[in-house]
Parts: structure tokens; C-alpha cells; sequence
């Protein structure tokens, strides 16, 4: 996902001369000059993490007893052919809803794929809960910072907004999920506020959309305000279990 959105803003998309699959250098197999490399390094990987996926279903149904892991993978292979034509569309047609399309579904893989791995590890306890979310609102200011919304800023920082901010919008999603196996209902409510607002600013930050960037600034604010709301109501049940044993003893 990194090296598309890296792609898309180097404009390199449309330099294979839409030949997709192919490209525009030899036989049509290889790039023609750096821009097409780009494009078709982002093709090769795709196809790449392609093939990875359908290994990963294959070790899923073989070796995986819990039904949830099964299943998210699952869905992530259901929702591949559609992501393969739209990132063809993508270099034929480019038009803002393709490309947000395109966007929307690799964020769907990736959500179904986070929840696979996070129901594969034994459920931490809450005292952990605590420290994911002291982690999450840490790394706020940065998703804040390097949007691009604030001052401008050159593709390498807006690919550095990227990868915090799927570093933070994962963390908000394990911490739902988690949250939900302890009971704590509104601990998983603001995990999963969170995580949605800080995916709805990684979409607006991509520009294409006519929406204003100021947007992406209200959103960090508010996954900050959601973090602290985290960190106090697990705080909260930290200390009442602690009381509870106390009593107990």
C-alpha cells in the first residue's frame, strides 16, 4: 500500500502507457526508464503480496483452529480480484472514485488481515490494553505533523504520514478487538472511533476529493481525545481490579 500511494503521488501510474499488465520496456515485461520502475515495482509487489496471501489462506484452513482467523483471512482473498481490477482501473481510468475505491478495498484487506493476526496471540491483559493506547496517542502528533496540512511537505514525509498512520489506525484496531474479549464495551467503542477517524484522514490526506486538508487536523484531535479516553477508562478498571484483590484478600 505504501508503494502505491508512493506511485500515485509520483504520478508514475499512467507511465507503463497503460499496457497493464504489462509495461513499456522490453517485451513489455520491464520498465522503460525510472518512472515506469516505479509502476512496475509496485505491480511486481502486488502480485507478490498476492501469492503471499493465498499461501497465508492455505496455512489458515490447515493449521489454524480458531474459525475467526479462517474466516478474516478469507475474506481478504474474496476481496482480491476486485482490488487486482481496480488497480487496473487505476492506470486506465484514474478518476478519484477508482482510486478511492482501490484505497478503500487494500484498507479492507489490511483490516481483515490485522484482525487474523490479532486473534492468532493469546488476549493481553489490560494493564497491556493501557500501554497499546499510551503507544496510540504517542504517535498522534506525528500522524498530526506529517500530513501535509500544516505546511507542505515532499512525497517521502506524506509516505512517513502513511506509515505511522497504519502503524496507529492498527494498534486502535487490535485494541477493539481485544477490548471486546475482555468485555470492556466502551474501552472498544473509543478504540474503534478511533480507529475509523484515523483511516478517514489517511483518505482525506490523499487529496483527491475536494475536501479540505484542515480535516485530517480535527480528525488526530480527536483520535488524541479518544486515546485519552482509552487510557482513563482502563486506568479506571486497572484500579478497581487492584481494589477488588485487596478486598479479596
Amino acid at each position: 500500500m505504501l508503494v502505491g500511494l508512493y506511485t500515485a503521488y509520483k504520478g508514475a501510474g499512467l507511465t507503463c502507457e497503460q499496457r497493464w499488465p504489462f509495461c513499456d520496456g522490453w517485451l513489455g515485461l520491464f520498465p522503460a526508464n525510472f518512472a515506469s520502475f516505479i509502476e512496475w515495482s509496485h505491480r511486481l509487489l502486488a502480485m507478490l503480496v498476492g501469492f503471499a496471501l493465498l499461501g497465508a489462506l492455505y496455512m489458515a484452513w490447515r493449521r489454524q483452529d480458531d474459525d475467526r482467523v479462517k474466516w478474516a483471512v478469507t475474506a481478504a482473498v474474496v476481496l482480491l480480484p476486485s482490488q487486482i481490477i481496480l488497480g487496473a482501473l487505476t492506470v486506465t481510468e484514474f478518476t478519484a472514485l477508482i482510486t478511492a475505491a482501490h484505497f478503500v478495498t487494500a484498507s479492507l484487506i489490511l483490516l481483515c488481515l490485522a484482525a487474523a493476526c490479532v486473534w492468532t496471540v493469546d488476549v493481553p491483559p489490560v494493564d497491556s490494553l493501557r500501554t497499546l493506547a499510551i503507544a496510540a496517542g504517542a504517535a498522534v502528533p506525528l500522524h498530526l505533523v506529517l500530513d501535509g496540512s500544516i505546511f507542505p511537505v515532499p512525497v517521502s514525509v506524506l509516505i512517513g504520514f502513511y506509515t505511522v498512520s497504519f502503524l496507529l489506525s492498527g494498534a486502535l484496531v487490535a485494541g477493539a478487538l481485544w477490548a471486546h474479549d475482555h468485555g470492556l464495551g466502551r474501552a472498544r467503542l473509543l478504540f474503534t472511533v478511533g480507529a475509523a477517524v484515523s483511516w478517514f484522514d489517511m483518505l482525506v490526506a490523499r487529496r483527491k476529493f475536494g475536501l479540505d486538508q484542515a480535516l485530517t487536523d480535527v480528525g488526530a484531535l480527536v483520535v488524541l481525545v479518544v486515546v485519552l479516553g482509552v487510557i482513563w477508562t482502563l486506568t479506571k478498571r486497572t484500579q478497581a481490579g487492584g481494589l477488588a484483590t485487596i478486598r479479596a484478600d
